[in-house]
């Protein structure tokens, strides 16, 4: 009998039905437990996402954990998550970039139903979690680029104000006690948060908190293809070389005496005549023609006349030089070639009429300095216009003096170098005006610095031209008002090194003042001492005038200041002794060198106009202040987006 029960087959079949049933059923009860798993972890981290793009908006608009803590709480909630069961933190993006980002985690319990056959395990925890990364804009008015240097920095009862936009840096912010950065969002990139014991981070009135994130900010310019077609001039400027003197046949010197037989002869065998009237000289040659010269003296108290009815078809060449120790010169329009420069005595007043002059630089020193190509220490010298200029020693105008250089919009200008280094020079108290060069052949270009260093009291009108060529330093002492254009200097700028300040010039206190021009400053020179030294941008000397806006159009529309551009080259700018009341609207771009105001200086920008700063590293000490009203492209210093 029991042979036969093992012999039955059907016996086997429960056996093994036996075995594997418990096995089935708990395959199908970890399906069924941990399917549902899946759904509510799928559900959690939809609600993290949701929560944490939340938190960080909130965190974004009033930079307090509380209120993001808040606001996750809340959306977990209502989202059908127990408040307790979800954290929030401020943590570094999981990107990388140097980011902060807000981190929700959840983490429910489901209990187990069908697995614990399988399990002492009674419930079952379920996790999710989410970044939302708080990414900074390019809206900041005040930037300090360089991550190893101080960053923006406040001290001795400074004041930094940007209403509508943010102050960024890529190290630290401080603001210690005594001092004030009042903006509506800070972004700085240092391993601390900024320094303010004193909570001198404030919001503008009718804000109310300042957004402080940590991030890095790009360099808004970098790439820009105005800066890189404005700074790629400096190369062609500084391959410009003074133009050579006129090259003419020697002719006869005509001084024109209190005797007047030898100057009459003189006349005629030059091809002219000649008559004198005491004290009056007049010299009449026929138009249209080519008269040639050698020096042309005036003696005391004369006055002469010097072809004054001739047209501009008539050409003189002066094998030496013109030199007026008289009383008055007076000549008319034309072509000159002077080889051996225009001079003019004290006391004495010059004209010429329109025409162009090619003037060589004069033979001996001018007042004392170097030889020049015009040496103006008379009482007036003026050029009628519209002329054309090529002087291959420069141009000095003595302290006291008044000269006038063309007139009408299409003069032209270039200009060499004196044997001490300067293309134009101004003494204290004197007035120079160059006409506008906006023709379309027209040049502004000096071979040479421009120096009035010295002047101060002096006044200045630089000419408008689409490009001011510069081949040296730009310095100067006085009032200047500037043409419209882009000034590009292969040395340094720098108002008030050797003193100097604001000058009353035709009725109007000015500084500087230019409406539409850029600076593209090459700082290959830079001073050597003084308030200014080793600068490439400089205001100094108490200056209270200065009202600077950069183009509103073309390429370098916007660009006020273009510092050095290179790595190599990290000359900054200083705003110094006091200068005070400057103006500036436009991008004042420095990005490998510091910006600093001390000794109570004040920088700012008028209303509807826009001031952006940028520099390695922006100081404020001893009672400065400084001020942008820019309007952010946005109304929060970041934006938020889902990483992770």
């Amino acid at each position: 009998m029991f042979l036969r029960l093992l012999r039955h087959r059907r016996g086997s079949v429960s056996v093994l039905s036996a075995v594997v049933f418990p096995v089935l059923i708990g395959i199908v009860a970890l399906v069924a437990d941990f399917g549902y798993a899946l759904v509510i972890k799928a559900e959690n981290q939809r609600v993290a996402d949701l929560a944490a793009y939340a938190g960080a908006l909130a965190y974004n608009a009033t930079t307090s954990t509380t209120t993001m803590n808040a606001v996750v709480a809340n959306v977990v909630t209502l989202n059908g998550v127990a408040s307790a069961n979800a954290t929030a933190s401020l943590v570094t993006s999981p990107t990388g970039d140097g980011n902060q980002a807000v981190l929700v985690s959840i983490a429910t319990t489901d209990p187990l139903q069908l697995a614990r056959v399988l399990s002492t395990t009674t419930q079952l925890t379920i996790g999710a979690q989410a970044y939302a990364e708080l990414k900074a804009n390019t809206s900041g008015c005040v930037i300090a680029l360089s991550t190893s240097g101080t960053g923006v920095t406040l001290s001795g009862g400074t004041a930094l104000t940007t209403n509508n936009c943010a102050v960024a840096s890529n190290a630290t912010v401080s603001a210690p006690c005594g001092t004030t950065i009042t903006t509506i969002a800070v972004d700085y990139n240092s391993s601390t948060v900024p320094s303010q014991p004193c909570g001198g981070i404030k919001p503008p009135s009718g804000t109310s908190a300042v957004k402080i994130l940590k991030a890095i900010t790009a360099d808004p310019l970098a790439g820009a293809s105005g800066v890189t077609a404005a700074t790629a001039r400096i190369t062609t400027v500084a391959a410009e070389a003074s133009p050579s003197a006129p090259t003419v046949t020697t002719g006869g010197d005509i001084s024109f005496a209190w005797s007047a037989s030898a100057t009459q002869a003189q006349a005629v065998a030059d091809g002219c005549t000649a008559t004198f009237s005491s004290p009056t000289w007049t010299l009449t040659c026929p138009s249209g023609g080519t008269y040639k010269f050698g020096n042309i003296t005036i003696g005391g108290g004369i006055t002469v006349n010097f072809n004054t009815s001739g047209t501009a078809a008539t050409t003189y060449n002066f094998s030496g030089s013109i030199y007026n120790t008289g009383s008055a010169m007076t000549f008319g329009p034309g072509t000159y070639n002077i080889a051996g420069g225009v001079m003019t005595g004290g006391g004495t007043t010059t004209t010429f009429g329109a025409g162009t002059f090619n003037i060589g630089r004069g033979g001996g020193a001018c007042s004392g300095a170097g030889k020049y190509s015009i040496c103006n220490t008379g009482t007036k010298l003026v050029f009628g216009g519209p002329s054309t200029f090529k002087l291959q020693g420069g141009i000095y105008n003595a302290g006291g003096s008044i000269l006038t250089l063309g007139s009408g919009t299409t003069n032209s200008f270039l200009i060499g170098s004196s044997s001490d280094g300067n293309a134009f020079y101004a003494g204290g108290g004197s007035n120079t005006i160059f006409a506008d060069a906006t023709g379309s052949s027209s040049l502004f270009q000096l071979i040479g610095n421009f120096n009035v260093a010295s002047g101060g009291g002096s006044c200045v009108s630089v000419s408008a031209a689409a490009q001011h060529d510069i081949n040296g330093y730009f310095s100067t002492a006085g009032g200047t008002t500037l043409g419209a254009g882009v000034y590009t200097v292969n040395g340094y700028v720098a108002l008030g090194a050797n003193g100097g300040g604001d000058v009353t010039c035709n009725g109007v206190s000015v500084g500087m003042a230019g409406t539409g021009v850029t600076f593209v400053i090459s700082a290959v020179t830079k001073p050597s001492s003084g308030t200014c030294s080793g600068q490439a941008f400089c205001l100094a000397a108490g200056y209270s005038n200065v009202t600077l806006t950069a183009p509103s159009s073309g390429t370098t529309a916007q660009l006020l200041v273009v510092g050095p551009i290179s790595s190599a080259n990290t000359a900054g700018a200083t705003f110094a002794e006091g200068a005070s009341n400057t103006s500036l609207s436009g991008t004042f771009y420095f990005p490998n060198g510091p910006v600093t105001l001390s000794g109570g200086a004040s920088v700012g920008n008028g209303a509807g106009q826009c001031l952006e700063l940028v520099g390695s590293q922006i100081t404020l000490t001893g009672g400065t202040t400084l001020a942008s009203n820019c309007i952010a492209s946005t109304s929060s210093s970041s934006t938020v987006k889902l990483v992770q």
